[in-house]
């Protein structure tokens, strides 16, 4: 087939990111002809290891392309551009989160194909919208058109039940839900621990908590911070990492650690700074435990890349990767915005080896069996030979049955 992803932007080494990008590869090395478009591409600062042997074309900004806000005109100015520049044609559109899917569906109406959105987190117009503000009617009149442009794609897709149920409330159209993963044979157990402990003056029989990834409100990680100061009292000795950019959000990123010093644990959380691509698997490797707190999470691709190298995860029933995951099998799962319960069960875990060791045993095989790269390239295979086919359309999810299969 003759795919084009689109992404609205290529700059930063998101979760986002990471997805469109290894799908790409994995869809090209199924010998599919693949073409990833973009409004802005940071060759530095994109994954450019993954990205060097992909073909991607960035065709620039929109009108005022000094402007950044309001994101919404920036993303219809940017579409507007995208879907004016490129003239060759594509058996299958697949445009990867909000705006790329208005792009995507000017080129269908202009160049033929068929439009299949990977809708990794539901618009929030509509739930902005219906909080009284003086904004009210703007944000509805937004959500408006983007659910007039939703209606033309073919077929939207998602990584978790949650999503796709918070989509159907707000939007019409046919959905399915697939699921993305790490890479195993790159994400795997050997990385370098002791360089990256030493590196934070960790002590061997110190117990380190990480958390990585780009610090935005909805990662919740002032209950973690809240979490080792409830440790903290009661004696355990416990560290936490967070690790990752704070580009996106530097307010959060300076209220967290005025956080820790406000509550007196600055010298039991560590942050990094942004982590290197090529070191993600050293700082997975050099925790006792990966911790993902966050809510409202459509998905968890970092939660798998811990698994992948043999870590045990806490993750959050915030975060829709919990979907896939079974307490104290695979993972620990705990209740979102509650600090004392996490303390317990990070406490839990920090006690019991035997625990741990056999949640990291049981979550390698997820990865490694489910939930990567070559599997997520198989379902978007399949899902757009039916659309080509005109045949499945309306139905949710690969077959049910199969999603079922797969998330055992």
């Amino acid at each position: 087939m003759n795919i084009a992803l689109i992404m609205h932007e290529l700059l930063v080494e998101g979760g986002g990111e990471r997805q469109c990008i290894s799908l790409a590869r994995a869809l090209k090395e199924r010998g599919h002809t693949i073409t990833l478009y973009t409004c802005a591409y940071d060759r530095a600062n994109c994954f450019p290891d993954l990205c060097k042997d992909l073909r991607i074309k960035e065709v620039g900004r929109g009108w005022f392309s000094w402007l950044r806000k309001p994101s919404y005109v920036r993303g219809y100015l940017d579409m507007l551009h995208l879907a004016a520049t490129i003239n060759s044609r594509h058996e299958i559109w697949n445009p990867h989160h909000w705006p790329a899917q208005w792009g995507a569906a000017w080129l269908k109406r202009r160049l033929g194909g068929k439009a299949v959105w990977m809708c990794n987190d539901v618009p929030n117009f509509h739930e902005k919208a219906s909080v009284l503000s003086g904004r009210a009617i703007v944000l509805w009149l937004q959500y408006i058109y983007d659910r007039s442009q939703n209606r033309k794609i073919d077929l939207t897709l998602f990584l978790s039940n949650w999503a796709e149920n918070q989509f159907k409330v707000i939007y019409d159209g046919p959905t399915r839900v697939v699921r993305s993963g790490s890479d195993p044979q790159r994400f795997a157990p050997g990385g370098n621990r002791i360089g990256i402990r030493a590196r934070f003056n960790f002590a061997p029989d110190d117990f380190v908590l990480l958390w990585l990834g780009i610090f935005m409100p909805h990662r919740r990680l002032e209950d973690a911070i809240q979490a080792i100061k409830l440790l903290r009292f009661r004696g355990a000795k416990i560290k936490l990492l967070l690790a990752g950019s704070d580009r996106s959000y530097p307010e959060y990123f300076n209220s967290l650690k005025t956080l820790s010093g406000n509550l007196g644990v600055g010298d039991l959380v560590v942050f990094t700074g942004k982590v290197a691509d090529g070191e993600l698997r050293d700082f997975y490797c050099a925790c006792d435990a990966f911790l993902f707190p966050n809510e409202k999470q459509t998905w968890g691709l970092a939660v798998l890349e811990a698994m992948a190298c043999g870590r045990p995860v806490l993750v959050s029933r915030g975060a829709a990767v919990h979907e896939v995951l079974t307490d104290q099998e695979n993972a620990i799962l705990f209740p979102a915005r509650n600090p004392q319960a996490l303390s317990e069960k990070i406490e839990l875990l920090a006690n019991d080896l035997r625990l741990r060791q056999e949640i990291a045993r049981n979550g390698m095989a997820l990865p490694r069996t489910l939930y990567n790269w070559n599997r997520f390239a198989d379902q978007i295979v399949e899902v757009c030979e039916e659309i080509l086919k005109g045949r499945a359309v309306g139905e949710t999810v690969l077959s049910r049955g199969t999603q079922l299969a797969q998330d055992r």
